[in-house]
C-alpha cells in the first residue's frame, strides 16, 4: 500500500462527517495509491494484469472505502493479443479485476457507480452496438446482465446504483432518449424527449439519480436554446430547479454544462455560466420547503484561486460536499468546497507515493489540454474521502512516464488503513 500525508486544513468538520459545525481543521489528508497502469514499455503497472490500460474514466468510491473503476484493455491470460474489457474492485491498496468480459464484448462504460452493498452499476457494449446494463455484486463476487424489460433500450449513460440496487440511467430509444429507472421490481421511463413522443423535450443530457428514484438533469425545452435543470420523479412530475436567462431573463444564469451530481439531500451541484460577464461558476442548489437556495462552491477569476473549471461533471456527497476539477495558478487541480470553505485537494506536482517509489502528479507535456493530468470526474462518499485518477511521473523527472494511477484522498489523517481488506 502506497499513501502521503499532505495538508489540507479548512475542511469543515460537518463536511466530512465529524461532530460539530464548528470551523477546524482536520489534520492531514492520506492520499493512497490504489492500482496503477503503464505501457509495457515502460512497465508492468501495479495491481493490475500487465498491459492493462484506461482512458478518460472515471472512478467511484462508497462510504465503506472500497473502490471501483473500468478498465478499456485487459491482457486474458497474459495474453497481449487477446484483450477483453473489465471492472476493477478494492480498496486500500489491494484490488483486482474481478468482472472480465471477453469478446465479442468491445467496450465498457468510462463510468460505474457503486453502493453501500458493494454493487456495482456499468455497462458493456459489443460490435454492432448491443449495450448491456450490467451489476457486479461483491457478495456473491458476479457480474449479471440486468433486466430492463419492459424497457428495451439501445444505449445507456449516466448509469447511479441506489442502496436499493435500484439504477437509474438516459436510455437510448431508438431516435431519441428518455431517463429511465430500473430495480424494486420494475423498470420505468420518467420522461422522454420529442424524438420518442411528442413534448416538451427537445433533448435529455447526461443525468444522476438519488435514493428517492428521482433523476436530476439538465433538459432542452422546445429548442436547444431553452434549458432548465429539472428532478423527475417516475410518474415524470418534475421540480424545477434553474432555469437558464433564455428561458427567463430574470435568472442569473446563461448556460448549464451537460453532467451535474444529486444527492439524497435533494441537492444538485452543477458548473454553469453566469449571465454577468460571463463568468465560469459552480453552484449547488438546494431545495428549502418554498423554493430553491442558490450557494455559489467557487467561481473563476483571472487572479484569483481558481483560473478555470474543468468541463467535467462534480461529485458531491449527502453533506454538500462538492469535488471539481478545476484549473489554479499552478495548473491542473481537484477542489472541494461547502460554499463556505474552498480546498485544494490535490494537483499539478504534488508529491505522491506509489509502488515504484516518490512520485509526482503530472505530465511530460504541460499542456492540459492536450495531455491532461487528470482522467474523467472525481468521485467522494460521505465521509468525504476522494477518488480521483491523474498522470504520474519520478520525483525530480517530468519526462519519465509512470502512467496513471488511481488514488483516494482519505478526509482524516487518523484514517485506519484496513491491511485485512479481503477481496471478493
Amino acid at each position: 500500500m502506497y499513501r502521503l500525508a499532505i495538508s489540507i486544513s479548512g475542511l469543515l468538520a460537518t463536511i466530512i462527517g465529524y461532530g460539530s459545525a464548528s470551523a477546524e481543521p482536520v489534520g492531514n489528508r492520506q492520499v493512497e495509491l490504489q492500482a496503477r497502469s503503464n505501457l509495457l514499455a515502460n512497465d508492468d503497472g501495479w495491481n493490475l494484469p500487465p498491459g492493462s490500460s484506461f482512458n478518460s474514466i472515471s472512478a467511484s468510491i462508497n462510504d465503506e472505502g472500497k473502490v471501483t473503476f473500468p478498465v478499456q484493455i485487459v491482457p486474458i491470460g497474459g495474453d497481449q493479443s487477446n484483450t477483453g474489457v473489465g471492472l476493477w474492485f478494492g480498496a486500500h491498496g489491494m484490488g483486482s479485476i474481478v468482472a472480465l468480459h471477453e469478446p465479442p464484448v468491445d467496450g465498457i462504460s468510462d463510468r460505474v457507480s457503486i453502493n453501500e452493498n458493494g454493487q456495482v452499476a456499468y455497462y458493456t457494449w459489443q460490435e454492432g452496438g448491443t449495450y448491456r446494463l450490467r451489476r457486479f455484486d461483491e457478495q456473491t463476487a458476479t457480474s449479471s446482465i440486468v433486466s430492463t424489460l419492459p424497457l428495451t433500450p439501445t444505449s445507456f449513460n449516466g448509469q447511479v446504483i441506489s442502496d436499493a440496487g435500484v439504477i437509474g440511467y438516459r436510455a437510448g430509444l431508438g431516435s431519441g432518449y428518455g431517463l429511465a429507472s430500473t430495480g424494486a421490481g420494475s423498470s420505468v421511463l420518467h420522461i422522454v424527449d420529442n424524438s420518442v413522443e411528442a413534448g416538451p423535450y427537445a433533448y435529455i443530457y447526461t443525468p444522476a439519480m438519488n435514493a428517492q428514484r428521482r433523476i436530476a438533469s439538465k433538459v432542452s425545452i422546445g429548442d436547444f436554446n431553452h434549458n432548465e435543470i429539472r428532478s423527475f420523479a417516475t410518474d415524470g412530475s418534475f421540480t424545477t430547479v434553474a432555469v437558464d436567462s433564455a428561458t427567463s431573463p430574470a435568472s442569473p444564469y446563461d448556460r448549464f454544462d451537460n453532467g451535474l451530481a444529486y444527492n439524497d439531500a435533494g441537492q444538485v451541484a452543477v458548473v454553469l455560466r453566469l449571465t454577468a460577464g460571463s463568468v465560469r461558476a459552480i453552484y449547488r442548489f438546494t431545495p428549502n420547503g418554498s423554493g430553491i437556495d442558490a450557494t455559489e462552491i467557487a467561481r473563476v477569476e483571472a487572479t484569483g484561486t481558481i483560473r478555470n473549471i474543468e468541463s467535467f461533471a462534480p461529485a458531491m456527497n449527502d453533506n454538500g460536499l462538492v469535488v471539481f476539477r478545476a484549473q489554479d495558478a499552478n495548473g491542473q487541480a481537484i477542489y472541494a468546497g461547502d460554499g463556505t470553505t474552498l480546498v485544494r485537494v490535490i494537483g499539478k506536482e504534488d508529491a505522491v507515493d506509489t509502488d515504484l517509489g516518490p512520485g509526482r502528479i503530472g505530465q511530460h507535456i504541460d499542456n492540459p489540454t492536450a495531455w491532461p493530468i487528470f482522467s474523467g470526474a472525481p468521485g467522494v462518499n460521505n465521509a468525504g474521502d476522494i477518488a480521483f485518477i491523474a498522470a504520474l511521473h519520478p520525483e525530480g523527472d517530468s519526462q519519465i512516464e509512470w502512467g496513471t494511477g488511481v488514488f483516494v484522498a482519505w478526509s482524516a489523517g487518523d484514517v485506519i488503513f484496513s491491511d485485512g481488506f479481503e477481496l471478493p
